[in-house]
């Protein structure tokens, strides 16, 4: 069991992890909202991913932390307020790449919340909420190998890319003939950055804020006078985040967006990147 913050002195969360291990999930009642749902059983399912840093992580103790967790840590006590329930016991399951969807449509968890790139699903029964993070897809590379990217078809390049993402797509698309190496899995970015030091790849594709985060993690320096650097700046694209919620709840949807569109949340995202002094988390700034 993991002890999160207390917001509150009147409000107690308490987070346990679930790696898909999980009990089936029942309703008494069929058409039972999710905050009737919360309010009845004083439980709050929220899916979070382990290797986003800095969204949802675990820190060099292997504690789980990020963003995301702070971001519910307000939603909870919003909720606590709206439904008038004292005690609000938060379960987080660990998310992932291919699971992020089908667990907020097969109801095991109530949202998920990492760095989910906002865009049309096939997929009716989930939706996107409003914005809570914009960042842009970008390369990591050594500083004498940028101007290899530039105006370039890929020829002679080694491209890291994460499977099952849009920057895989994207990217293939901007450089038709190079060569590419995948990464999956909770390590896929921690690996693709070793791969990188180790001279394997060229170069790492994937949203800025993502890199920045495991640069840091992994001690490599990102900056005009590193080792290191972002390109191309600005990024290729601006990738507009937001939290999965069920499609089926429009008060539901409402809430969660009431508190992403509130001071309080922009206090939590200011509170992470305060003590980071980067041009490259700049440049992500201005991504919009």
């Amino acid at each position: 069991m993991i002890k999160f913050k207390i917001i509150d002195q009147l409000i107690s969360i308490t987070i346990s992890t679930i790696l898909m291990l999980f009990i089936p999930f029942n309703v008494n009642a069929e058409n039972e909202s999710i905050l009737e749902e919360v309010n009845r059983t004083g439980l709050l399912k929220v899916g979070i991913r382990s290797d986003a840093i800095p969204f949802g992580y675990r820190n060099n103790n292997g504690e789980l932390q990020g963003i995301c967790f702070d971001l519910v840590a307000l939603i909870r006590e919003k909720l606590s307020q709206k439904i008038d329930r004292n005690i609000i016991t938060v379960t987080v399951v660990i998310s992932s790449l291919q699971n992020r969807f089908s667990i907020v449509e097969d109801k095991v968890v109530h949202l998920e919340c990492g760095p989910n790139t906002i865009r049309a699903l096939d997929d009716d029964k989930v939706i996107f909420s409003d914005v809570f993070f914009i960042s842009g897809i970008q390369f990591i590379t050594r500083q004498d190998n940028a101007s290899k990217f530039l105006n370039s078809d890929g020829k002679n390049l080694t491209i890291g890319l994460l499977l099952f993402t849009n920057t895989e797509t994207l990217i293939k698309e901007k450089y038709p003939q190079a060569q590419f190496q995948l990464f999956q899995g909770i390590k896929g970015t921690q690996r693709a950055l070793q791969a990188l030091r180790q001279g394997r790849i060229d170069g790492f594709a994937n949203d800025g804020i993502l890199l920045i985060g495991e640069s840091l993690a992994q001690q490599i320096l990102i900056g005009n006078n590193q080792e290191y650097v972002l390109i191309p700046q600005p990024p290729f694209t601006c990738e507009k985040y937001g939290l999965i919620l069920p499609n089926n709840d429009p008060n539901w949807e409402n809430f969660v967006n009431s508190v992403l569109n509130s001071q309080e949340k922009k206090q939590v995202i200011n509170n992470w990147f305060n003590t980071i002094n980067n041009d490259s988390l700049s440049n992500q700034e201005n991504c919009n």
